[in-house]
């Protein structure tokens, strides 16, 4: 969460780390220092650099604060209209960097990745849906790459399956749990996305198009935190 909530009438409070970084934002527009900010606010350098990195400064420091900065208002850091507008600001920031990098990838669909932290959650994936693509991070090492194949066809040959059984559901989860910590230990972790389309096969006599619910499944290192998927935009069916 970006800010926390109490009622939202009454109170509407920034996070901390969000209003260290609008802070060092305004300080930057205006070119100034941390070191000439301090000397307007008569505070430290030290207190400037924790109200920058989000961490806890004294009340007194965070109206002198902003009034260095500029505003008229001390206490504007509590307000829940400045806190209003300061969302705002960032959530359109993100809508136009999200839009540059969609703008990169003109052929592809973007998808909200979610990570997979257990085999149910694997098991769920394997059959949610009507077709599954794999893909496995080239930064792998050979043995982590190995790890997340057979994971990858775990997963293919679970969806596979007709009237899974309660019993056989949880041998199956614990199977894909155990390498789920394999791959972790080797610094890997496993991401999914899903994409409802809708198909008309170019050989088909009935052009009725088709739904259809295609997933994809993804091992990456563990360091790369992933938002989202880019998919083809276009599949053929035949």
């Amino acid at each position: 969460m970006l800010f926390a909530q109490e009622d939202f009438m009454t109170t509407t409070l920034l996070d901390p780390k969000l209003l260290g970084l609008w802070a060092r934002c305004v300080r930057e527009a205006q070119h100034l220092s941390q070191e000439a900010l301090a000397e307007a606010a008569g505070i430290t350098v030290r207190t400037v650099q924790r109200f920058e990195a989000g961490e806890t400064v004294q009340i007194g420091s965070r109206r002198s604060l902003a009034k260095a900065l500029g505003y008229g208002d001390q206490d504007i850091f509590d307000d829940p209209k400045f806190a209003a507008t300061v969302l705002g600001f960032f959530d359109d920031l993100r809508v136009i960097q999200q839009k540059q990098v969609d703008d990169q990838h003109p052929d592809q669909t973007r998808l909200a990745a979610q990570l997979v932290s257990s085999g149910e959650e694997a098991i769920r994936f394997a059959q949610g849906n009507d077709a599954a693509l794999f893909d496995i991070s080239p930064d792998l090492n050979r043995e982590t790459k190995e790890i997340a194949a057979t994971f990858a066809d775990y997963v293919r040959d679970v969806g596979e399956l007709d009237d899974l059984s309660a019993a056989s559901s949880l041998t199956f989860a614990n199977e894909l749990d155990d390498m789920l910590k394999a791959l972790k230990a080797e610094g890997a972790i496993v991401y999914t996305a899903k994409y409802d389309r809708k198909f008309v096969g170019e050989n088909w006599a009935d052009k009725t198009p088709m739904s259809m619910t295609l997933s994809y499944l993804v091992v990456v290192p563990a360091t790369k935190k992933l938002e989202h998927l880019y998919v083809p935009r276009k599949t053929k069916l035949f």
